[in-house]
């Protein structure tokens, strides 16, 4: 017995609509119960008819195939999106949710067993009646298992690189969009995940970012089903790859490996560009353990900081570049456009003060349109340790055959080694951190946002700059800050954690340089 009278039910579908009137009551009673799979053979018809509407007559199967449904394989048949909606709503209507899952004799249930009695015979049996039909199952039974089950297919596709296969999920996940316990039990943000791979793979680039947005920043992590997944950029980002190495205390290297990460390059002029890494978000340690050999106390206390992904230079700015930034629109200060003590065009720019820095971010921000500007400090020692705990990002010390320092001393047991009492092309070691970043330790110091403080405490978690705004800039209060170490300073400066600052941020000096940064929502 139901509890719906077909002549007073109104379709909204055109097609559903003439079906009833052309079928009736009974036709509309098995189709519904035809809506509750994914996907339909003609055998899976017939066994929900057996077993739920036994008094309908046998040509209903093939009129439901026919008529309201769509091919999709060999022998395999969809009810479009919104038939399936709309029938879905009469079946609850009509027979209670208790037909779902909830009584004796469910649909929840048959499906189940429909599937383990067809994997005895045929092991794609899943595949075949349309990914994973169980699932619709499990979407009432335990909608948890359900999400995470999918995340995982999903997650899956994307390793493998399949468009196809993600194109099928997708069309998949937004057919259950309307279920309630699986939204209830966190589906939402698989959806939008879906939906924005989708598009993302049709090459519908703004569409991608407005259901990325939705979930974070490109880069950051989120979790759905106990599955995490990396919201991407809005557009493909090219990769390159680089060579990282790690020494033991001695300074030998005990292990090489090649990695790759994603970057965009800014064309500045001829044969002048500008490569931007990108950085993703996480969390470190910030500062340096008391253990740590050669630390200083403004490195503490050691705290855990979170740092949103964004993208940074890849190398520290060239000559090359400051000279073509220089030449553009003054913004708020003149800049000289051949400042340097050592000269060359891939050498890195030295002698520029904290204030000319900011300038030349304030004018290549006014020339991309993306606003570039000098790293906080968290950001700087995030991006340099790039995942490591250990003094330099080498390991536990650092060379002169992978770093530009004093190697007339050395740190730890390594040896010491060739000082070259000048800076050095950028890049020109071949090694870089695990984020593809080069010239970390050594060469030139590079300036950040922030205020110099004396320690830690009471420092920002987010990553964002330790601004004081106590500090009056027309007084001495105003020290900015800079990292990484130069070549005339021995490896103790040049370690990771290493704090440095100068009290006149119009200062120049030929061991102090910067590299840019951008937010990885690049415009």
């Amino acid at each position: 017995m139901t509890n719906c009278k077909i002549s007073e039910k109104k379709f909204q579908h055109p097609v559903l609509a003439a079906f009833a009137k052309r079928f009736g009551e009974a036709h509309i009673n098995l189709a519904c119960h035809a809506a509750f799979p994914l996907a339909l053979t003609p055998e899976l018809l017939y066994c929900l008819r057996e077993n739920f509407q036994p008094d309908v007559e046998w040509i209903a199967v093939a009129d439901i195939l026919l008529f309201l449904c769509d091919p999709v394989g060999y022998q395999l048949y969809e009810l479009p999106k919104e038939v399936r909606k709309e029938l879905l709503v009469y079946l609850i209507e009509c027979f209670g949710k208790g037909r779902l899952c909830e009584s004796d004799h469910n649909l929840c249930d048959f499906m189940v067993a429909y599937i383990r009695q067809q994997l005895k015979s045929n092991a794609r049996a899943d595949q075949d009646l349309g990914a994973a039909p169980h699932w619709t199952a499990l979407a009432y039974i335990r909608p948890k298992q359900a999400v995470r089950d999918i995340a995982e297919a999903l997650k899956k596709a994307l390793a493998q690189d399949n468009p196809g296969e993600w194109v099928r999920l997708t069309s998949l996940v937004e057919s259950y969009a309307d279920i309630d316990p699986l939204i209830q039990s966190g589906f939402q943000p698989l959806l939008v995940l879906a939906r924005g791979w989708d598009a993302k793979i049709r090459g519908q680039e703004e569409v991608a970012v407005a259901e990325f947005n939705q979930l974070g920043q490109p880069g950051e992590q989120i979790e759905v089903g106990g599955i995490r997944f990396e919201i991407p950029p809005a557009k493909n980002e090219p990769t390159f790859k680089f060579e990282v190495v790690t020494v033991n205390a001695k300074g030998k290297i005990t292990k090489r490996e090649t990695k790759q990460a994603k970057y965009f390059t800014e064309k500045l002029g001829k044969n002048v560009t500008l490569e931007m890494v990108a950085i993703p978000g996480g969390t470190f340690m910030m500062g340096s353990p008391e253990t740590e050999a050669e630390r200083y106390d403004d490195e503490s206390p050691q705290h855990e900081v979170t740092v949103p992904s964004f993208f940074m230079g890849k190398y520290p700015v060239t000559q090359a570049q400051w000279r073509f930034v220089a030449a553009l629109e003054q913004v708020n200060r003149e800049l000289d456009p051949d400042p340097s003590h050592f000269k060359g065009d891939n050498l890195p720019v030295e002698q520029i003060s904290w204030y000319e820095a900011v300038e030349f971010c304030d004018r290549l921000s006014e020339y991309t349109g993306k606003h570039y500007r000098l790293p906080s400090e968290a950001e700087w020692e995030y991006a340099c340790r790039a995942g490591t705990t250990t003094p330099f990002h080498f390991g536990e010390t650092i060379t002169s055959d992978l770093a530009n320092y004093n190697a007339e001393y050395s740190y730890g047991d390594s040896p010491k080694g060739k000082s070259r009492n000048k800076t050095t092309p950028v890049g020109s070691f071949g090694v870089s951190n695990a984020f593809g970043l080069y010239d970390m330790h050594g060469n030139v110091w590079e300036w950040c946002a922030d205020h110099w403080q004396d320690d830690y405490k009471c420092a920002p978690k987010d990553g964002i700059a330790w601004i004081d705004e106590s500090k009056n800039e027309n007084d001495n209060q105003k020290s900015r800050l800079l990292r990484g170490g130069s070549w005339p300073d021995d490896p103790r400066n040049c370690r990771s954690a290493c704090r440095h600052y100068d009290d006149i941020p119009d200062f120049r000096n030929s061991r102090f340089g910067f590299r840019v940064v951008v937010s990885a929502a690049r415009t």
